[in-house]
């Protein structure tokens, strides 16, 4: 047999495939009315596994194929530098927090200290005006008293030396009025600078709530490294299954290094391509059974939960240039039920979309 005769014969075989295929589909839409048949692979929604933190594998707790509940440890990573850093923090919060507290008894003591202050010297304040005031009435008494001694000589009344002990004595209030009227005015100076004291405590408020900021930054600061540390233990976001396992004991791994993938086999879907004349039959909710070579005499429920928005072409590979060209549009399914969990991401399935209600269900 000639090259040429092999090639010819081959391509007589896939004419014959793509006539019977459309010959099989023309049958089918004619024998299934209302029904939708089509073909694909089951997928899951894969979340991936990375860790937050870089570290060495220290343990590994579960393996491909295994089922794990939310929260379950897959693995654990040990990073002593990062335990360090945490230590660091630790101790620069207590140092801070052990300032703020410092600063707050500083701060009340100095309240107390300043008002006591003040009290004390509006009290000597008044004490002083009330003196000044009393030393000046006298002084203006002696001196009235020493302007009258002094008429009283020129008329012959009272004796000179008499006079003259008024004047002394007039000399001598006004001596101890001048001296208490300072004491007067160092009083105000003594309440002023007592009063000075309300600076200071604005500035010691001031310094408390700089040290309250920086203790506050210290816990955020802890936090996040503690969240690092928290974060060696590799939890599954998840109830699923594992699908692949990407890390071996002592491997030294990287934020975003992909360590597990898992799937929750009850979230499964049938991913289907529907030819562009019929995909104005598929809506949203409709009911689909799918079969599964695995399991021939049994069905699985699904619903149409995503129809794509834009054509494209068959997302296989074909030999002919008709088939190249044929646009669909990509549908998802999601399956219901997966008792047992029987049903994994990979597996071919085929599918029966029903788009009318009174059309019984036909297996394809």
């Amino acid at each position: 047999m000639t090259k040429r005769s092999i090639i010819v014969g081959v391509g007589l075989i896939l004419a014959a495939c793509v006539i019977a295929v459309v010959v099989w589909k023309k049958i089918s839409d004619d024998a299934h009315p209302g029904l939708l048949i089509t073909s694909g692979r089951i997928e899951g929604r894969i979340t991936m596994v990375t860790p937050k933190s870089a570290g060495r594998v220290t343990e590994i707790g579960v393996d491909e194929g295994q089922q794990v509940a939310k929260g379950a440890i897959l693995a654990a990573l040990e990073d002593e530098a990062l335990r360090e850093r945490v230590r660091s923090a630790k101790e620069q919060r207590d140092a801070l927090g052990h300032s703020l507290d410092a600063a707050e008894t500083e701060l009340a003591t100095l309240r107390r200290q300043v008002v006591l202050e003040i009290a004390r010297a509006e009290s000597a304040l008044e004490e002083a005006r009330a003196k000044s005031a009393k030393a000046r009435a006298v002084y203006l008494q002696a001196e009235k008293d020493a302007r009258r001694s002094k008429e009283l000589v020129e008329k012959r009344v009272i004796s000179q030396q008499l006079a003259e002990s008024a004047v002394l004595k007039a000399v001598t209030e006004k001596n101890g009025w001048l001296e208490a009227d300072a004491g007067f005015a160092r009083s105000e100076r003594e309440l002023a600078l007592a009063q000075l004291g309300e600076q200071k405590i604005i500035a010691q408020v001031a310094e408390r709530k700089a040290l309250h900021c920086q203790a506050k930054q210290a816990d955020a600061a802890l936090a996040e490294q503690q969240s690092y540390v928290k974060e060696l233990s590799i939890r599954s976001p998840l109830q699923g299954t594992v699908l692949t396992r990407n890390v071996e004991l002592g491997e030294r791994v990287n934020p975003g290094t992909p360590l597990f993938t898992l799937v929750d086999l009850n979230k499964l879907y049938l991913k289907v391509y529907v030819p562009e004349p019929d995909v104005g039959k598929v809506r949203l909710g409709a009911m689909a059974h799918v079969y599964v070579n695995a399991y021939p005499e049994q069905h699985f429920n699904a619903r149409v939960s995503k129809v794509a928005n834009r054509a494209e072409f068959t997302p296989k590979s074909v030999e002919t240039r008709e088939e190249r060209v044929k646009l669909v549009f990509a549908v998802e399914l999601s399956i219901v039920d997966n008792p047992g969990e029987v049903l994994k991401p990979g597996m071919p399935a085929d599918a029966v979309i029903r788009w009318q209600e009174e059309t019984p269900w036909t297996r394809p």
